[in-house]
């Protein structure tokens, strides 16, 4: 039970990093997700960032609590944890699926990069 706060943290890097492409195996795979891809990003993004605080609590709580209770306080937090982000991240990204549905122009797929600033050529 010990080694599953660290293994969330891993898990949940790539996803909030928007390293993960719509695929069948990785990531939360819900039918908004599957519809739009700006969706997927941002859902797995915010599914990732709760799983690194998930990850994080309970990696905590194995410093803290005393040892006959690691397993039974672990197990329910994980569980806990992780049926409230998958609740919670699956309302958000069918939130976020009807409004990019309604405004289809007010979210860009893409972010514009941002320019860069010369450092030889200040105030230009």
């Amino acid at each position: 039970m010990e080694a599953i706060g660290p293994l969330l943290i891993v898990i949940s890097i790539p996803l909030m990093l928007r390293m993960i492409p719509r695929n069948r195996f990785f990531g939360l795979r819900i039918p908004a997700t599957r519809q739009n891809e700006s969706v997927w990003y941002d859902a797995n993004a915010l599914c990732g960032r709760h799983l690194f605080l998930l990850g994080l609590l309970m990696v905590l709580l194995e410093f803290v609590l005393p040892r006959y209770l690691l397993t039974p306080v672990l197990g329910t937090v994980g569980w806990v944890g992780f049926v409230g982000i998958t609740i919670a991240d699956w309302r958000t990204a069918n939130r976020w699926s009807r409004d990019r549905e309604r405004h289809p122009g007010l979210v860009r797929d893409v972010p514009p990069p941002r320019p860069m600033r010369r450092l030889d050529r200040p105030n230009e």
